[in-house]
């Protein structure tokens, strides 16, 4: 910050002194702020996909917040800045990545079954996330991707 002392009043020279100060000090309290947030959030998160939480079909995001103990803003905050994600991209990301494994692990199990066991109860609803997500439906891919 570059001050003109000779030209400024010694209150006004306070005043923007104070400011910077106050300025400066709530930067670093967003920093604390940030740092406790992705760790609260990233611990939280953690232990969801550890027990398989992510794989269930929940009513709404409400409802994972709640069982969470997070704020909407706190899980999008951490999502982008951990993944350049939203938080619903990068479970659709995890369950892809689970159904691609039990596609080859179980193939004479139905894919539809498989997207039930990931929280995806229908069937083209399935079909449709895996092909946006992979460029292959599920057959094609349990075809292109022998064990």
């Amino acid at each position: 910050m570059y001050l003109n002392h000779e030209k400024l009043p010694l209150t006004t020279l306070r005043l923007k002194i104070k400011r910077y100060r106050r300025a400066k000090r709530r930067k670093a309290e967003d920093a604390a702020m940030t740092r406790r947030t992705m760790t609260t959030v990233g611990r939280r998160l953690d232990e969801w996909v550890s027990e398989g939480k992510y794989r269930l079909a929940y009513e709404s995001t409400d409802t994972i917040l709640r069982e969470l103990g997070l704020t909407s803003s706190e899980l999008s905050f951490y999502c982008s800045r951990k993944y350049g994600k939203s938080f619903l991209s990068w479970r659709k990301d995890l369950r892809i990545e689970d159904a691609k494994r039990m596609l080859l692990e179980y193939p004479e199990l139905p894919a539809s079954e498989i997207g039930r066991s990931l929280g995806i109860p229908d069937k083209s609803n399935f079909r449709h996330q895996f092909k946006s997500a992979t460029g292959m439906t599920p057959s094609e891919w349990r075809k292109n991707h022998p064990k």
